[in-house]
């Protein structure tokens, strides 16, 4: 019950002033990413794959990375590539490559390639396999992954704790909402035909840092506030591929196909 109630007052735009204000008088503040720093920090020389690039950015961390040195930008996301996209790599007669699909297929997988660093943002909390998804992301990066994702607070008590958002009911679902707009399963019912527009997984930092193990990743650099997360990650040597259907152990290099 307290947890509920901790969720809801963290949720309310009232509370959430005064928590602020409270924490700035006591000289704390949340420990908030700036994404486009990171960007910045680790894209100079460095092959770069941007995931989930289009919604409401229009690929604007690829042209940062490419800004900054990145030797290489593919960008790579679901929906088309936008016009605001398009017109802005063709002012610059960008060498940027889009990639339109799904990361959690492997011919896409294959279509991106290998990169030194790959940003995801907006993404993992649209998927309803997350731990998937992560292999995927792990199949296509060689050094870093900076994962910018959606999360909730910690459970007391509960380590790796996550919420499925689908078929909760209304009372349960005005807990999460975060008065940000559309969150499909969570502002209104499930919407099955509106595929990865659902939110599908709330997940505390501490379960999404475990996924990350399991997928190949070690967080290096971690920026937790209430709701949302940035976790900075260096892959690791891979022993077994923890995804739905690929109940394998690799044989030979690290390879995730």
């Amino acid at each position: 019950m307290w947890y509920a109630f901790s969720v809801r007052m963290r949720n309310n735009s009232f509370f959430k002033r005064v928590i602020r204000k409270g924490r700035k008088l006591a000289g704390l503040k949340y420990d908030d990413a700036d994404n486009a720093e990171l960007v910045k920090r680790y894209a100079p020389g460095k092959s770069f794959a941007d995931i989930g690039c289009m919604w409401g950015v229009d690929g604007f961390f690829s042209f940062l990375a490419q800004d900054h040195g990145a030797v290489r930008v593919v960008a790579v996301d679901v929906y088309p590539e936008s016009t605001k996209f398009a017109e802005e790599r063709a002012k610059r007669n960008s060498r940027i490559r889009f990639v339109r699909g799904d990361i959690n297929l492997p011919e896409i997988t294959d279509a991106i390639g290998v990169c030194d660093v790959v940003f995801c943002s907006g993404v993992l909390y649209h998927t309803p396999d997350p731990v998937h998804l992560l292999t995927r992301l792990r199949a296509i990066c060689s050094q870093t992954l900076i994962l910018n994702t959606a999360s909730i607070p910690e459970m007391p008590g509960i380590r790796n704790g996550a919420v499925f958002y689908p078929f909760v009911d209304e009372r349960q679902r005005k807990m999460w909402n975060k008065g940000i707009g559309s969150q499909k399963a969570i502002t209104g019912p499930y919407e099955p035909e509106s595929g990865y527009g659902n939110w599908f997984w709330g997940m505390t930092p501490s379960a999404i840092e475990s996924m990350l193990r399991c997928a190949g990743f070690e967080a290096v650099e971690r920026y937790v506030s209430p709701f949302h997360c940035v976790l900075v990650c260096r892959t690791t040597p891979i022993k077994f591929v923890a995804a739905s259907g690929e109940w394998t152990t690799p044989k030979s290099g690290n390879s995730l196909r």
